[in-house]
């Protein structure tokens, strides 16, 4: 999955799009409060950094070396809080 797919996917999932951060691209144009994907250069190769920005701190960090790694794991996570929300909004 790249980040334009998971963009897409979170869409029809009716995720809304300030709930999460996709490296400026997708999503909210701020990484502050809602969780965040962002590309970086590595050591030895790109890095795929998923976290939750809170008052200018990052928590909850796990790097990938790999895109779809990354997209994937964001995706699962916005979906679980997504679930939760549905079900204690009604």
């Amino acid at each position: 999955m790249t980040l334009q797919e998971l963009s897409i996917k979170l869409k029809e999932l009716g995720v809304p799009e300030d709930r999460y951060y996709l490296h400026g691209l997708y999503g909210s144009t701020s990484d502050d409060d809602k969780l965040s994907l962002t590309i970086r250069k590595g050591i030895y190769s790109v890095e795929y950094e998923v976290y939750f920005k809170e008052r200018g701190e990052k928590h909850s960090t796990r790097i990938f070396t790999n895109e779809d790694e990354a997209c994937q794991y964001l995706y699962k996570r916005l979906k679980e809080n997504k679930e939760i929300e549905d079900r204690y909004s009604k």
